[in-house]
């Protein structure tokens, strides 16, 4: 499945239809956090983040998890500022 990614950023917002839940689950990931710290942090299973993440990604169009974050940074869905650097 190929995304647009101009399409999807222009469409009517995807973050609208997507769940506090899986926003967390994009944000850690787009963190570094493997699954399993993702699952520690949200107090859930990995399975449920692995559920989170796959359902994010079919919502945003996204063709694998990386694309998702991507798009989710690129639209403003997840911050994507650096904490380690200076302000």
């Amino acid at each position: 499945m190929k995304t647009d990614t101009r399409r999807a950023i222009e469409r009517e917002p995807a973050f609208s239809f997507l769940t506090d839940r899986e926003i967390q689950c994009l944000q850690l990931v787009a963190e570094g956090k493997r699954l399993d710290d993702a699952a520690n942090v949200l107090i859930m299973s990995r399975e449920e983040v692995d559920m989170m993440l796959l359902s994010a990604q079919a919502k945003l169009e996204a063709s694998n998890l990386m694309h998702a974050v991507s798009l989710a940074m690129l639209i403003g869905l997840i911050d994507h500022s650096d904490p380690h650097q200076p302000k």
